[in-house]
């Protein structure tokens, strides 16, 4: 291990020396899975027993492969800073970013993952950044496949928003949905949102699918669209209220007159519409900004529930109790 380790950090010096940059040659059309592994693996960087995967999306490629949990994180550092390199130089700035995922060979639900992203590359290969620096720049995320998440220098659950942009979606399963899915998390992780519980969902997905538990990701999928929705509506909320104060205060005096002379009318799901009702007014009580919150009630639950939409309204209910954080009953 110590000497793979010495030839891997003389080899990077290497590349530091002729420079971190892309070949003159490099390819015009975006590279393909096998283009991809018959660089890497024609590079030798890697160990020969070890096996690659790829993809390519709009600029990032993801690596898959198996290395023991014995290979310290500074070696997969290190390795992921030769494969950049590999495929910077075969493919040029067809390539952003780099995301190589190491799943342990002897425990495939662990998982350790390291993004090498464009400004990294660029700044090393410019000399702006040392090969120390990069190392101690890049960090290793670990997780566990299928699972909500792990321990560590990261996790998931608090990615940073430069590791949620290099992701791409997982081939296989439901690709179009989750692709969907992923982009709405990106678009709220850029605009200052709390990505960071949704993406963990989202990358429970994306390992079950990499380890053939496809039917098991509808759950989470189905916990994790409204999730999204909600977000979203909390993001364009915030960007509303920046651009027309005036506007969103004029929004939050009418709901709050509204929830005071408000009470649900008795009929389908009385007790659950009641316990939301309730959950909005302490909430209101305790000084918090309920406007959402009561504006979803009346949209999404109380006008189905007086135009006999039943069904929509009880989907109203079950996301509604999820945001408030209360527990879902079965009793209609």
């Amino acid at each position: 291990m110590i000497r793979r380790s010495v030839c891997k950090l003389a080899m990077t010096a290497v590349f530091i020396s002729v420079g971190f940059c892309s070949s003159p040659f490099a390819a015009l059309a975006a590279p393909s899975s096998s283009q991809l592994v018959g660089a890497i693996a024609n590079s030798k960087v890697l160990p020969a027993s070890v096996r690659v995967n790829a993809q390519y999306y709009m600029g990032q490629v993801s690596v898959y492969m198996y290395r023991s949990g014995r290979v310290p994180d500074n070696d997969l550092k290190i390795d992921s800073v030769l494969v950049t390199k590999v495929l910077r130089d075969k493919f040029g700035t067809d390539v952003k970013s780099v995301q190589l995922n190491f799943y342990d060979s002897n425990n495939q639900r662990d998982v350790r993952q390291c993004v090498v992203s464009q400004a990294q590359v660029d700044d090393f290969g410019a000399g702006k950044m040392s090969q120390e620096q990069l190392l101690k720049y890049l960090s290793i995320t670990r997780t566990t496949a299928g699972a909500s998440g792990g321990s560590s220098s990261g996790s998931y659950s608090d990615a940073n928003l430069e590791a949620v942009l290099a992701t791409k979606t997982a081939p296989g399963y439901k690709e179009d949905e989750r692709g969907i899915k992923l982009l709405e998390i990106k678009g709220i992780a850029r605009k200052g949102g709390n990505y960071q519980k949704l993406f963990s969902l989202y990358r429970r997905m994306d390992d079950m699918i990499r380890s053939g538990k496809t039917e098991e990701i509808i759950p989470i999928f189905n916990e994790l669209s409204p999730l999204v929705t909600v977000e979203i509506a909390n993001v364009n909320q915030k960007s509303a209220a920046a651009s027309s104060d005036a506007a969103v205060r004029a929004r939050e005096a009418s709901v709050k007159a509204l929830m005071l002379s408000y009470y649900p009318r008795y009929g389908f799901a009385y007790q659950r519409r009641v316990a939301l009702w309730s959950a909005i007014k302490r909430l209101q009580a305790a000084g918090q900004d309920v406007t959402y919150q009561a504006s979803y009630l009346f949209e999404h639950i109380d006008n189905p529930f007086y135009a006999g939409k039943l069904d929509e309204a009880k989907q109203g209910i079950i996301q509604l109790e999820k945001l408030l954080g209360i527990p879902v009953s079965y009793n209609w």
